[in-house]
């Protein structure tokens, strides 16, 4: 193998020409747009005031979950809050998610 050459990590800063004020403002407004929508996203999935939980489980399992989906016509999500609700009940827990 070859050695590569590493891209230096300094550059000339005088080649690069200041943004003007209008140019900066344009950039902010865009920006917050984004945000904005990304916000929006989150606040209509009903995302707000949950958290998150994650497991790793086998490919197989994965696949199958997503076919039950599939099968049943539902989500993902729904399927995982019923089954985290079961297992409440199951131990003697309220149901809350």
């Amino acid at each position: 193998m070859s050695k590569m050459k590493r891209t230096p990590l300094t550059f000339n800063v005088e080649k690069i020409s200041p943004a003007t004020k209008t140019q900066l403002e344009d950039i902010s407004k865009q920006a917050n747009t984004q945000t904005d929508k990304q916000v929006n996203v989150q606040t209509n999935k009903g995302r707000a005031g949950r958290q998150f939980i994650a497991a790793h489980v086998p490919p197989e399992a994965a696949k199958q979950f997503r076919m039950l989906a599939i099968q049943t016509d539902r989500t993902t999500q729904d399927l995982l809050v019923e089954a985290i609700n079961d297992f409440f009940t199951k131990n003697g827990l309220s149901r809350l998610a």
